[in-house]
């Protein structure tokens, strides 16, 4: 079966050679080209935003193995250091046995007892030279130590910056990514809310409920107040009230009637 695809697939490569000519390889690139705009363009931001959380995972290992190296040369420099102050220690006690060997071949003595055994001048300048050359050689590996003790520190040194920036920097990257996230989760919330569909049906509907709800209370406080009328009750509310006027009064006033009563009974007056 797998024989038949293969030829299958030459045969159709052939063809297609044939047919196309120079421009086959062209169209190969446009196709594949197009295809993977395709791909690309079905791709959702969540899932390019769970695939850019795997790459951020992915850098923990080599985190892990940095790290690893840190904590092992820290432990190699703090050893160093522990063997360069025992050693110095040595050396400080060498350094008081030749002084005190030194002191005692300045006499002009020749023979030396240390704890009750003596010794001629020869053997304690021989045991003197012996002392010297062993102290110099403890100096020059304590110097030599000193040295690479402080080659560890620099290497040391950059390493821990260097993990500190890696450490930074994937930091940074988990706060862009949880920024990315809040406004991918923004953008869901206005989706959701822009693609809500409400029915003008019901909406419609729901109108017609609250108004027939409000006529129902309009009556009802129509009848209470019909009801405090009936019952006798005080009137609150002040109603403005017109004043009637005086029908015989008003026909004086009409027709003068009341001027000429005033004049006349003026005039009797004046002729008393």
């Amino acid at each position: 079966m797998l024989k038949k695809m293969i030829v299958g697939s030459l045969a159709a490569t052939l063809v297609a050679g044939f047919v196309l000519g120079k421009d086959m390889f062209s169209y190969a690139t446009t196709a594949c080209t197009n295809v993977r705009d395709a791909v690309k363009s079905e791709i959702t931001p969540e899932f390019e935003l769970d695939r850019i959380r795997n790459e951020i995972d992915k850098l923990m290992p080599e985190i892990r193995q940095h790290m690893t190296v840190v904590a092992e040369q820290s432990v190699d420099v703090k050893d160093l250091e522990r063997d360069i102050v025992k050693k110095e220690s040595h050396l400080t006690g060498q350094k008081d046995a030749i002084i005190a060997l030194r002191s005692d071949l300045s006499s002009s003595g020749d023979k030396f007892t240390y704890r009750h055994v003596s010794y001629t001048r020869g053997e304690v300048e021989s045991d003197l030279s012996q002392r010297f050359e062993a102290f110099r050689a403890g100096e020059d590996a304590v110097k030599r130590d000193r040295q690479i003790l402080t080659a560890q520190k620099q290497t040391l040194r950059a390493n821990q910056q260097k993990l500190d920036s890696m450490l930074g920097r994937k930091q940074e990257l988990s706060v862009l990514v949880s920024q990315v996230e809040a406004r991918l989760k923004t953008i869901q919330a206005a989706e959701a809310v822009n693609n809500i569909e409400v029915d003008d049906t019901k909406l419609a509907r729901v109108e017609g409920l609250i108004k027939d709800l409000n006529h129902v209370l309009d009556v009802r406080e129509s009848m209470l107040e019909t009801e405090g009328h009936v019952l006798g009750r005080i009137p609150v509310e002040v109603e403005s009230v017109e004043l009637q006027t005086d029908v015989v009064t008003e026909i004086d006033q009409h027709f003068g009637l009341v001027a000429d009563e005033t004049v006349a009974e003026a005039d009797s007056n004046s002729s008393i």
